[in-house]
């Protein structure tokens, strides 16, 4: 439902907003931005035009009026933050939420939810463009290729949404306001384009709907399964949210955009298929299964031995150990067991300094829960790892 305002109060919240914009165009390199003015100050944001063109042709067409205007006007108009979590995100996008917050507001109806998120578009996500620290614009999802409208600014690291939302731009002015900013604090937002390329670039429908056109679509299973990138047959994740579902998501992603194999397992206990069969043979059967011994990685989790497993095939060995060398110099002095040794402990090590966070902050953290955040330290320590460097 879209909220009316009167003109005087349009007005003085204008006012507001232009009291202190920011010297944008002063000793910025040439390039789009997104300026946002709020109450509590001014952030200006560069956007990746030349790395993510239909995510930043969305963002900017929606900001200057080309994409989907309402009323007239641009469709970011009359935008609040109605998401904001301390230390996580900030979130707005859609002018028809009546904020309170997301958790507060009612289901809406089948026609708001298509005013307030028109024109979708599939994730575009860029290898290299990671959420690895506060001030990244990414756009906010229901899952694989259910980008529109909805974006947000990340206040802290948040790794974990790597290869699950597609990174389009970062904060290179007033991050200090970010942490101030509130629950349905009004703003607005502003494209700045600096030099001919971005002068050049082309926001419009047409444009946009070329770009969406050409994109390649999520081809990933929807639901975990024996012969997906992640299951959890045990359910030995948290329940709450689906978490299975989502780390299938992001590893089906990974491979979408980069080529790379990365599949991964948690088990409640060891079942071997017969007799006198060892763990490691069995996980070397079961990466062969998944079709990704020669080539990939495969990670698993045993919880009634507490134990982790890696197989890693041998073009992503080098990698995974820092430096240069033989798989077979590796494997026969010890060094690629010790490596892993070394990974693991240090993703639990991360993952417990985690979990006490969230303990000091008041939030319980269960058996289950403490798994997911292992689980997202393992997986997003071997994407960074095994990830193509040569990109931005």
């Amino acid at each position: 439902m879209i909220l009316s305002r009167s003109p005087l109060l349009l007005l003085l919240a204008a006012g507001l907003f232009a009291a202190h914009p920011l010297r944008a165009t002063e000793k910025l390199a040439d390039g789009i931005y997104a300026e946002f003015m709020t109450p509590r100050g001014t952030f200006l944001a560069e956007l990746y035009y030349d790395k993510a063109p239909m995510t930043v042709a969305s963002f900017v067409g929606r900001a200057e009026g080309a994409l989907a205007p309402r009323d007239g006007k641009p469709f970011f108009t009359g935008l609040k933050w109605y998401r904001v979590v301390p230390g996580f995100v900030i979130q707005s996008g859609d002018p028809t939420n009546p904020g309170g917050g997301i958790q507060s507001r009612p289901p809406p109806k089948p026609e708001d939810e298509a005013a307030g998120h028109p024109l979708p578009f599939p994730d575009e996500i860029v290898p290299g463009l990671h959420h690895s620290a506060a001030g990244t614009l990414s756009m906010a999802n229901g899952g694989p290729d259910t980008n529109s409208s909805e974006f947000f600014v990340t206040l802290a690291d948040t790794t974990r949404l790597n290869y699950l939302h597609s990174v389009f731009g970062r904060t290179v002015r007033g991050a200090e306001v970010l942490p101030l900013l509130q629950l349905n604090d009004a703003f607005t937002i502003k494209i700045l384009r600096l030099g001919a390329a971005a002068a050049a670039f082309k926001a419009d429908e047409a444009t946009f709907t070329a770009l969406v056109a050409k994109a390649g679509k999520y081809a990933g299973a929807t639901e975990p399964g024996l012969a997906t990138h992640f299951d959890d047959p045990d359910k030995r994740l948290p329940q709450d949210v689906p978490r299975a579902k989502n780390f299938n998501f992001k590893l089906a992603n990974f491979e979408r955009f980069t080529g790379r194999k990365l599949y991964a397992r948690v088990f409640a206990m060891f079942t071997p298929d017969h007799e006198g069969q060892k763990l490691g043979a069995w996980h070397s059967a079961l990466a062969a299964k998944l079709g990704v011994k020669q080539d990939g990685v495969l990670v698993s989790y045993f919880a009634s031995l507490d134990e982790w497993m890696i197989w890693i095939g041998d073009p992503h060995v080098p990698a995974f150990m820092g430096r240069a060398g033989g798989v077979r110099e590796f494997v026969e002095s010890g060094a690629l067991m010790k490596r892993k040794e070394e990974f693991l402990a240090a993703a639990k090590t991360r993952a417990a300094e985690a979990a006490a966070r969230s303990r000091a902050e008041g939030r319980e953290v269960s058996d289950a829960q403490l798994l997911k955040l292992t689980v997202d330290e393992v997986l997003d320590a071997l994407i960074l790892l095994i990830e193509p460097k040569n990109q931005p």
